[in-house]
């Protein structure tokens, strides 16, 4: 019996659509329902200057998850080491050089002739074997690849240190038949290929994908690309369980999916990923910044607030927009700032909780633990918790003290300084009783940072209550 290695590209693909509107811990907890699923493969991608998606993997990493975490290796040098260095805590990690391979999305993608595509997937390979012994090479569009260049490109790789060979059919128009080919094909001309994982990851655009990835195992690949979220890019992790469960032994091909608690995890996992979750932003808000007009009146801006799910008196609507109509002038500014704005400015509270110390440590053999003192009226109180990664573990011990559960709706990072001791800036968003609350942070500490956004958050939900 054959074990189908399977790639989960949810949280990748979540990544990289500037639509979605999806938050740290919503994320977090789609990784922890990928480990519960078994999946072989976590797939992730750093979005290049979001602090959050680094602290998101870092997070992932430290939160003991079973599976492979494969991270993106970039397109420098340089950015291949940042992101080994994100993954760097998981128990199992694997760097991947994505390389389009197709004459259209060379041209388009990366603007280089087919002879320096293949200079740069040889330099970033050897680089990322030279920083871990788990390396994928994943050709995108390879389908539509000319045939001689893909074998050249498969070669490149698999010379240089690639141990899994990911090919990418985006246009998703062969039949199964097409598919099952075009792998034997592969075999016989790169006979390297047999040393190595070969995954594929066949498009749904056209309903295929299921059907295509079978082809591809009965022609000798070792595993195929899914996703627990609904794309048209690849199959759907539940309906690939479905034909496995069906035909799958027929043909000698079995799974390490928890085929048992699957409809329920992937039916949570679909959950928290729709972007008709119980938010009240609307279509118009997303986790992609967007920029504000600087003519803006303050109606207008305070409507734009409103929409945020922010509840914002007169006075503090007023201190708002007079800090924002100040950085207007010298900038553009975006809805991300304009929740730090609103963090800094609007409902300044006397502080109920007020942070004594803390101690936060993490591994990749233990859970990180946080253990944090806060003083509540001349009182100091400790709490103890652990968490996936740091910063889960400092919002739980501060959880514990607060003795309240509050959601977190969103959580941003930024630097707002440069170089090595460059202050970080961390906004937190809470929602409470459909409401949200900003609290804003700023040190050289990112887990400082966010620990004292989290308390201005609380302190003003516990200054309204008291009201």
């Amino acid at each position: 019996m054959k074990k189908v290695v399977i790639h989960d590209s949810s949280l990748k693909t979540i990544s990289l659509d500037g639509t979605n509107i999806l938050s740290f811990k919503e994320k977090l907890e789609i990784a922890k329902r990928l480990s519960e699923l078994n999946v072989d493969v976590i797939e992730v991608s750093p979005v290049k200057n979001d602090k959050a998606d680094e602290v998101l993997i870092k997070t992932v990493c430290n939160s003991q998850v079973k599976p492979v975490i494969s991270c993106v290796a970039g397109d420098t040098e340089k950015e291949t080491e940042k992101n080994f260095a994100l993954i760097s805590g998981a128990k199992r990690k694997r760097l991947n050089v994505v390389m389009p391979v197709s004459p259209v999305q060379m041209e388009y993608l990366v603007s280089k002739k087919p002879a320096l595509v293949l200079e740069q997937l040889k330099t970033l390979t050897l680089k990322a074997a030279s920083l871990t012994p788990d390396v994928e090479v994943s050709l995108v569009d390879a389908t539509r690849a000319e045939a001689e260049f893909l074998y050249a490109a498969i070669k490149t790789a698999i010379d240089c240190g690639a141990k899994t060979v990911s090919l990418s059919d985006i246009a998703g128009t062969m039949l199964p038949e097409e598919f099952s080919a075009f792998i034997k094909d592969l075999f016989v001309n790169v006979p390297e290929l047999k040393n190595v994982d070969l995954i594929v990851g066949a498009s749904d655009a056209l309903s295929m994908g299921v059907a295509n990835a079978f082809a591809a195992l009965s022609a000798g690949a070792d595993g195929v690309k899914v996703s627990a979220i609904k794309t048209d890019s690849l199959p759907s992790v539940e309906n690939f369980s479905a034909a496995m469960e069906n035909i799958g032994l027929k043909h000698g091909f079995d799974t390490n999916l928890n085929k048992t608690a699957l409809k329920r995890i992937v039916g949570n996992i679909q959950e928290l990923a729709s972007v008709k979750n119980e938010r009240r932003f609307g279509d118009a808000l997303s986790e992609k910044a967007e920029t504000l007009a600087k003519d803006l009146t303050q109606a207008a801006l305070s409507k734009i607030i409103k929409k945020r799910g922010y509840e914002l008196s007169v006075e503090d609507i007023k201190k708002v927009y007079g800090e924002f109509i100040r950085l207007s002038n010298k900038k553009d500014v975006n809805t991300k700032e304009l929740d730090a704005i609103i963090a800094a400015n609007a409902l300044q509270v006397p502080e109920t909780y007020t942070l004594v110390n803390f101690s936060v440590s993490a591994s990749n053999v233990l859970s990180a633990t946080a253990s944090i003192t806060l003083n509540k009226n001349g009182e100091n109180i400790s709490g103890l918790s652990y968490g996936n990664g740091p910063v889960d573990a400092a919002f739980l011990a501060i959880e514990a003290i607060t003795k309240r559960h509050i959601e977190l709706d969103d959580f941003d990072l930024s630097a707002i300084t440069e170089g090595k001791e460059a202050m970080g800036q961390a906004i937190v968003k809470l929602r409470y009783n459909g409401v949200i609350y900003s609290g804003r942070g700023i040190s050289t500490d990112i887990i400082g940072a966010s620990i004292r956004a989290y308390l201005g958050a609380i302190n003003k939900i516990v200054y309204e209550e008291s009201k």
